[in-house]
Formats: structure tokens, sequence, C-alpha cells
């Protein structure tokens, strides 16, 4: 049997991207033993493939903070010395960059990845036995057709997660069957308007229809907060892992997310989903999926790919083509 090692260490949603590449993997060969590292926060994502033997959580955001004090080197000397004796046959590094290339090339193991040409970091050259050449724009089929090299097998049909719902913990009754408004991300030019929002959960509340709102951090709770109160409709659900928040999508009826992680996670599990694309690309990063719409602006300078809109970071003005009333047509259809 092949022992084989994902690195894929972050985000979340670049996570999720690489379960079908999982599931196409172990179709060709059954016997596969497949262990993936990442990142200590979304170790959750990666358990989500019942694939996967072993979820291996890095240090690494911890580390970062006391590099050099002597708890956190002994903690790094032990922790790559147990990663070199678990003798892999092939580490995959997944994502094409230094963080993760180094950390693969540590295992002691071959590794590979995509060549030069394809990766963010080119550097990881360095780092990889062999590179493959990867020509898909969508990151999902970049790494399906990655591993598809890497263990010679071909691609097949459409992208499948392979996310058991079953396996995941029991979804508390009443957040069962709600809609699931998944408003929180990372970049400022990926943030739909707080006032479409309101509109689309006002538009939710003439319907009777039930609405969550997760959030990751404090500044994320105060919007879910906002929301709610300026619609009078929506229920601010409390911290939740993402373990949980995933069996919370899972049982939801339906889901409406920016380009987050979250979203991601909705569309792979197969709810019908609708994604916002302004200054992201549907063609790089659109959601995949069973019942997935996504919604790519078409506003002049949409997809600009920036963080911040240049234009105007309170309202970037390539979501005045993503109307409430757009999106929620899109989502009960």
């Amino acid at each position: 049997m092949t022992k084989i090692l994902i690195v894929k260490m972050s985000a979340l949603g670049d996570i999720l991207h690489t379960l079908p590449a999982v599931t196409e993997a172990l179709k060709a060969d059954p016997d596969l033993i497949i262990d993936w590292l990442c990142e200590e926060p979304f170790s959750d994502i990666a358990r989500l493939h019942p694939g996967i033997q072993q979820v291996i959580p890095h240090g690494r955001l911890r580390w970062k903070k006391q590099r050099l004090a002597m708890a956190t080197l002994k903690e790094q000397w032990s922790f790559y010395r147990w990663l070199r004796e678990q003798d892999y046959d092939l580490v995959i590094d997944a994502q094409g960059r230094i963080k993760s290339a180094r950390v693969a090339w540590l295992s002691g193991a071959p590794v590979v990845g995509v060549d030069s040409n394809c990766a963010t970091d080119s550097e990881t050259r360095f780092f990889y036995k062999t590179g493959y050449s990867v020509s898909a724009s969508n990151a999902i089929d970049k790494t399906r057709q990655l591993f598809s090299q890497a263990l010679n097998h071909p691609m097949s049909g459409a992208a499948d997660f392979g996310i058991d719902i079953n396996a995941l913990d029991e979804c508390p009754e009443e957040w069962k069957n709600h809609l699931v408004f998944l408003h929180g991300t990372t970049w400022d030019s990926k943030h739909w308007p707080e006032e479409y929002w309101v509109e689309l959960l006002k538009l939710a509340k003439q319907a009777d229809k039930k609405v969550l709102l997760p959030w990751g951090n404090t500044k994320e709770q105060d919007r879910a907060q906002r929301l709610v109160d300026k619609s009078g409709w929506g229920e601010v659900l409390p911290k939740c892992s993402l373990w949980k928040l995933s069996s919370i999508i899972a049982h939801s009826s339906g889901a409406v997310g920016v380009d987050t992680g979250l979203m991601h996670v909705a569309a792979g599990i197969g709810i019908p989903t609708v994604s916002i694309f302004g200054s992201t690309s549907v063609v790089l990063t659109g959601a995949m999926g069973k019942q997935v719409t996504n919604l790519q602006s078409s506003y002049e300078c949409s997809p600009c790919l920036k963080k911040e809109c240049p234009i105007n970071s309170e309202l970037p003005p390539c979501y005045s083509e993503i109307p409430a009333e757009h999106v929620w047509e899109s989502l009960i259809k």
C-alpha cells in the first residue's frame, strides 16, 4: 500500500478545494493511505473527508508568535522528528507556497507539487523532486490535475467533495432546515455591502424563512448583530467550531455567501448555495457543487483581484450589479 501525505496548510476555502482530488485518488486506488497536514485552525475542514486517515495539525500560527522561544523550538524539533518517522512514500504539496513546500520537504519523503510556472511561489521548485504543469483555471480542477499526474490516475467526471454529513456532530433541532447567510470574509473588497444583507434578510422575513448568521471573530459578530437589528430578522449563532458549523450548514435549507471558506463548505456539502463574487473571479475560485449558483459582477473592473477596492472601500461599486432581489431569486428558484 502507498502512504502519502497532503500538505495544504490554509486557508479554509483552499483546504475545501482539495477534497475532490482526495475523492478521485481513492476512487482510483482504494488502498491508498492518505494523511493531511494543515494549520491547526483548519483541521476540522480536512476531517470532513472520510478518506483521510490522519489529520496532522501544524502549529505555524502559534509558533511564529514566539518564534525563538525555547518551548517553540523544542516543539518544532519534536514535531518534525515525529513527521519523519511516519515514513511516507510521497508528499504532495497542494499549496505551492514556500511555507508548505518547506514543511513538505522536512518530512524527509519525496515531494511533488506544481511546477514553477504554476506555483504561487516559484521558489518551491527547490523543495520538489518533481513539478507538474497544470492548465485548469479553477482552483479545484488545478488540484485534481496535480493529483492525477502525481498518482498516475485519470481525472473523471465532476468534482466530488466526498463529505459524509452523517459523520458530523448532530445538529440541534432549532437550527435545522433554516437558511444560513455567510457574510464573513477576509478581504475588505469581498464584503457584500451591509445594506444589501439587510435587504436580503427582509426578503427572507417576508417569506417567513428563518436565517442563521455565524461568525468567526468579534468584528463579524458585531456585523451579524447589526444586520439582525436593522432588518428585524435572523439569529446570530453563538461561537461555533468549524466542525459544528459544518453540521449546521449541512442541515440547512440553503446558503448565501460571499467568496469565503464557509460558502465553499456549503457548496461542497451539496445544499442550495448562492455565491457572490465582486472583486474575485468565479473562473478562478468559483464554488462547485450539486446545487450552486455563482453570481459574478459584470461591473467594468470586476474581477479586480484586489484586497481593497480602489474606487470605494466602503461600498465597492461592483456589487451594485448583484442586488439583494437578484440573490434571493437565485436562491429560491
